[in-house]
């Protein structure tokens, strides 16, 4: 039985930047050259900045995932929340855990006054953007690249009609 508890300020965050890197590695593996991930270290990360937006998950007490929101961060999304961040080992995968991380995540969120939650994805990451749509997200044209990174907008809910700009998104 898994149990999600938010991030407190006495956390192992050294934990929970190696988790973000070991689910970097396992799960954009057949996406992302392998020497590219070989050199990524624990110092991509800084979880400890965004503990009060952060949620974690156990297995036992073992951290097996994480989940980061707050603000959209992209201008396109003024006045949205945003899932930053989902991630979880492997060997916990498809049991459920992600669903249960991103629904309290997005319902945080609305607590907080955000009716619009945005994601960015992977663009070639297919399981996970079907694990989005399942959960209410609609994809949208929307991209960016940052480097060898190419990622795709999703949004909830699927019927959300602009981006908070003159442009509204394109949704495929």
């Amino acid at each position: 039985m898994f149990q999600i508890r938010f991030a407190r300020p006495d956390d192992d965050f050294a934990a929970v930047a190696q988790l973000y890197l070991t689910a970097w590695r396992e799960t954009y593996r057949p996406w992302l050259p392998a020497t590219w991930l070989a050199k990524m270290t624990t110092a991509a990360w800084h979880p400890e900045r965004s503990w009060r937006q952060t949620l974690l998950a156990f297995d036992d007490q073992q951290l097996v995932g994480v989940c980061a929101f707050g603000p959209a961060r992209d201008e396109k999304f003024i006045g949205w929340g945003e899932l930053r961040s989902i991630y979880l080992l492997a060997s916990v995968q498809h049991q459920g855990l992600g669903r249960d991380l991103l629904t309290q995540a997005r319902a945080t969120l609305q607590q907080a006054g955000f009716s619009k939650v945005v994601l960015w994805v992977l663009a070639q990451n297919t399981p996970a953007q079907q694990f989005y749509r399942r959960l209410g997200f609609r994809k949208t044209m929307t991209q960016k690249t940052q480097g060898i990174i190419h990622e795709v907008a999703y949004v909830w809910p699927a019927d959300a009609p602009d981006v908070g700009s003159e442009e509204s998104p394109q949704f495929v």
